[in-house]
């Protein structure tokens, strides 16, 4: 059976940083590993919540669990799940839980899944390769794990409009979609044919702005005012999506290219948000929330900016960095 379930995450509570625009570049508040001052580690809270999200994913009452997991290309979407990864591992290993088979708990790093700038006046940083983040996380990665998995889109270098957002986050999760209906296709064609077919997951991990992209991408509703808050976005929250139904075998996917998702299609068939954002597992529950409109009620050591959005004329106030 083809994919029907989607765990979409918010990295962990992070380190913050400053931006000076005199320079332009971005100053972190402590040394990060990749040596990108926009690619902080996590704080302390926020390990701690990494571990409670690996805690509640790998419980046995979490079904299904995931078939592919899928990251940001940023530190600290990497860092979130990286408990995760490896408690799945080990209580397979042990015989705790069972996994389908085909399962591949190697992370996917999806540049298209990754961080939103908004409207800052200056190209950021470039996020560090696969290859690069493989010293930091050998328990996650494939090793070389660029001969394994090539990115199916890359954001463009300078920013991105809010609808420029939402178009590369549909296509980047039409892409993902159909490579997960593919793979879960192989794997049960190897299956014995009587044998039963099981409900099949993927896991997400990825920041704020680009995850609310993601939920009207998948149920294709598309709010008339970019700052409506319709999808929460706590840190390490899960947001569950289940599938209508499947793409049909008319449905072309031209990866990398943006699907046809507003009007409430949604990408590969549409989904529903059965739990929006979830925390009730974690012990600090729902923290740094985070919407299209003024300040969050935290400090993001962000800048404000208008930024126009061509497509639709709206003037949208946003949090630069998320």
């Amino acid at each position: 059976m083809p994919l029907d379930t989607i765990y979409l995450v918010r990295h962990g509570n992070r380190n913050n940083w400053e931006i000076d625009f005199d320079k332009q570049e971005y100053i972190p508040e402590f040394p990060t590993p990749t040596g990108n001052g926009a690619d902080p580690t996590l704080n302390s809270s926020g390990v701690q919540q990494s571990h409670e999200l690996a805690s509640h994913i790998s419980s046995p009452n979490f079904t299904p669990k995931p078939f592919r997991i899928y990251s940001s290309p940023f530190y600290r979407c990497m860092q979130t799940i990286q408990p995760t990864v490896e408690q799945l591992t080990k209580k397979t290993q042990s015989g705790e839980i069972d996994l389908d088979v085909g399962t591949d708990l190697n992370v996917r790093v999806e540049n298209g899944l990754g961080e939103w700038f908004g409207g800052i006046t200056f190209e950021p940083p470039a996020p560090a390769s696969a290859n690069v983040l493989y010293p930091h996380f050998p328990t996650c990665l494939a090793e070389n794990p660029e001969s394994l998995y090539k990115p199916f889109v890359i954001p463009p270098r300078h920013g991105e409009t809010l609808a420029q957002l939402h178009d590369r986050v549909a296509a980047t999760l039409a892409a993902i979609i159909a490579q997960a209906d593919a793979d879960i296709a192989a794997a049960e064609a190897s299956q014995p044919v009587d044998s039963p077919r099981t409900s099949k997951a993927i896991l997400i991990s990825s920041h704020a702005a680009p995850l609310i992209a993601m939920g009207r991408a998948l149920t294709g509703r598309m709010p008339t005012e970019f700052e409506e808050k319709d999808f929460n976005v706590f840190t390490a929250g899960v947001s569950t999506f289940t599938r209508r139904k499947p793409a049909s075998e008319g449905d072309h996917v031209v990866l990398g290219a943006v699907p046809d998702w507003k009007n409430g299609k949604g990408v590969g068939g549409g989904w529903e948000c059965v739990k929006n954002g979830d925390t009730a597992f974690l012990s600090g529950g729902a923290e740094s929330g985070w919407h299209f409109e003024g300040e969050a009620s935290f400090d993001t050591s962000t800048t404000m900016a208008k930024t126009a959005d061509g497509d639709t004329g709206v003037i949208a106030t946003t949090t630069v960095v998320v």
